[in-house]
């Protein structure tokens, strides 16, 4: 395929920043609906034209600014996924500041060590993580602390606990900033784009290489890394979303995924808002509520990583089960004349034979699935197909803003991660007999840097300006980008979190019982699946000799790390926790500098429990 022919077919989306790119969205789709929300699953929707949106958002930047924040101060944003968080977001870069999505799970420690890493000057907040940020904002004070409406959509104001309360400077709730915007304007006669935009910095005075957005890539330790993109990063990084999966005002988006990740501010935000589209916001992320969703808003794009698809296919199935015998078997036939056209004739046969499957799941309206943030498994990808939704796949990472590949709605392979997307180029670096090496990748969305990190900085950029990956794979004559492995520690979860290893090591730290500590990655099921987290654990032999009594020393043992686990996931978010451990009777080899030789034990993460020699004999 001609792949630039392809992506003509929608025009460019180039702005010098983002000032400029909702300047231009807010002008153009003013009356269109661009987000939508319930105060409560019984409500109707409440919507947020796109003028509504510039009003909300400029009036968050005037007022940030109005209160001595200046170009390039850092601001927190960290809530569960709601309109307001979008609106902070745009009020936010629209002024000049950076913004620095937060995601909302993460402890008050985690919050604290973001906001003092960042040296951010305010936060934005949800109500319902009010006690978390206090605690936060005691140990790293903020001069802004906005807290939202207890209710999306809510028009009253909020009543304000007392000065200093939160551990901030100052603390306002979300409908101060509408207040003080209409101030400002001091009842101008302007047109509302005019008197949205007053106080606002000029959009020629926002440099479009300037860092717009941080991204702290996991977890509570210092072991995060800041990731810095810049306007024109990101805003590259939307268009080739766009253009890619043939975005426009017809399409309505769901937000499931979190909002702080990259993936999702790029595809289920950024993406639908500068082509006019609609997102819909929802109560609770879990198959039920989103097909209810999808069903009443009329949606037509899911962007979710591969469980909520798996969590979907296995409703369906669970569902067809309960069939009597003989309309189950003919779904099965149906399933299987319209697989083998997906596969062997590249005919969608599904869409007209089992129409009705989609229509009574809730997916009637929906035109494309997007699985990303971690491996699709190919039995998910090819069930799809087979009932006539058309579900692709896609790759990237954060420090490329995210998106670097993705298969397109008419032309996918499911084995594949997909194309490269517009403007984004990959190599195989060092590639083996088999074409297998390292994935890089050069475009305009790639990060400025880690923050305040320039030796990682170095370390994940080649000398020639490739960002390296650390992913294993190749490239197949027709383009296509295959990911055969990882050379990095991460583990990627079946829902698409990254685990960073090391962060749950250091918990172990100091541990009465437990030695040394090694977590790895267990694939869930089959090739393609995600992983879980487990943890490989060489106990305090000596304390546990002097303390067993008549126990046996390896059933000792076991007990005492087994609390040890169970302490330290009480600390951890729930996508970290570790899900099964292993006991090792001899210390880890180690490198010159005691780290552990972390390849040596790959298999660890392999042979099941059952395979596994027992310790302490």
């Amino acid at each position: 395929m001609d792949l630039e022919k392809r992506y003509s077919r929608l025009p460019d989306r180039d702005y010098a920043n983002f000032r400029s790119m909702f300047d231009s969205i807010f002008d153009r789709f003013g009356g269109l609906p661009a987000v939508k929300a319930k105060p409560d699953p019984a409500s109707p929707y409440t919507v947020w034209t796109y003028a509504d949106a510039r009003r909300e958002s400029y009036a968050a930047g005037r007022f940030l600014l109005s209160k001595g924040l200046s170009a390039g101060d850092r601001v927190c944003v960290m809530s569960e996924n709601r309109p307001e968080w979008c609106f902070a977001y745009i009020g936010i870069v629209a002024a000049g500041l950076v913004v620095v999505p937060v995601d909302s799970t993460m402890d008050a420690a985690g919050l604290a060590g973001i906001i003092a890493a960042s040296r951010s000057r305010a936060l934005f907040y949800s109500p319902s993580l009010g006690a978390k940020v206090a605690e936060a904002l005691a140990r790293s004070p903020v001069d802004l602390a906005i807290e939202f409406t207890a209710v999306v959509g809510d028009r009253r104001p909020a009543e304000k606990p007392p000065a200093g309360s939160s551990g901030a400077a100052e603390r306002f709730g979300w409908l101060d900033l509408g207040s003080s915007g209409d101030a400002a304007s001091g009842g101008s006669p302007d047109s509302g784009a005019e008197r949205d935009a007053r106080g606002l910095p000029d959009p020629a005075a926002i440099d479009g290489d300037a860092p717009a957005v941080i991204i702290y890539t996991s977890g509570t330790t210092g072991l995060a890394k800041g990731i810095v993109l810049s306007h024109r990063g990101v805003i590259a990084n939307v268009n080739a979303a766009i253009q890619s999966l043939n975005v426009d005002t017809r399409d309505v988006f769901i937000a499931v995924l979190p909002l702080h990740h990259t993936y999702a501010a790029t595809c289920t935000f950024l993406s639908p808002m500068a082509a006019g589209g609609d997102i819909v916001f929802i109560e609770r992320i879990v198959p039920s509520v989103v097909l209810k969703h999808i069903r009443e808003a009329g949606v037509t794009m899911v962007i979710g990583v591969p469980l909520l698809f798996d969590k979907i296919k296995q409703g369906i199935r669970a569902e067809v089960q309960k069939l009597r015998p003989l309309v189950r078997g003919l779904i099965g036939v149906l399933m299987g004349v319209s697989g083998f056209c997906a596969k062997s004739l590249r005919v969608p046969a599904g869409r007209v034979l089992l129409s009705f499957i989609r229509r009574k799941a809730g997916l009637a309206t929906v035109r494309l699935g997007v699985a990303g943030g971690g491996p699709l498994a190919l039995d998910t990808a090819e069930f799809f197909d087979a009932i006539g939704f058309n579900l692709v796949q896609g790759y990237g990472m954060s420090e490329n803003g995210p998106l670097i590949a993705v298969n397109l709605p008419e032309y996918k392979d499911n084995r594949s991660v997909g194309l490269p997307v517009k403007r984004t180029l990959v190599r195989i670096a060092d590639p083996g007999p088999d074409g297998v090496g390292e994935i890089q990748v050069r475009s305009p969305s790639m990060m400025l840097g880690y923050l305040d990190a320039p030796e990682a900085t170095r370390a994940a950029v080649t000398d020639d300006r490739w960002l390296r990956t650390g992913d294993l794979g190749y490239v197949d004559k027709r383009g296509f980008v295959f990911i055969t492995g990882r050379s990095k520690n991460i583990i990627v979860t079946e829902g698409g979190k990254n685990v960073y290893p090391e962060e749950i090591e250091l918990r172990f730290e100091g541990s009465a019982w437990v030695s040394e500590a090694l977590v790895l990655g267990r694939k869930v099921s089959g090739r393609n699946a995600g992983e879980q987290v487990i943890a490989v654990c060489v106990p305090n032999w000596d304390r546990v000799d002097a303390e067993r009594g008549n126990v046996p020393r390896g059933e000792f043992a076991l007990e005492r790390v087994r609390d040890e686990v169970r302490l330290v996931n009480k600390s951890l978010p729930s996508f970290m926790k570790i899900v099964d451990f292993i006991v090792r009777d001899d210390e880890f080899e180690k490198t010159s500098t005691r780290k552990i030789r972390r390849f040596l034990y790959a298999d660890y993460g392999r042979a099941p429990a059952a395979e596994r020699p027992e310790a302490g004999r």
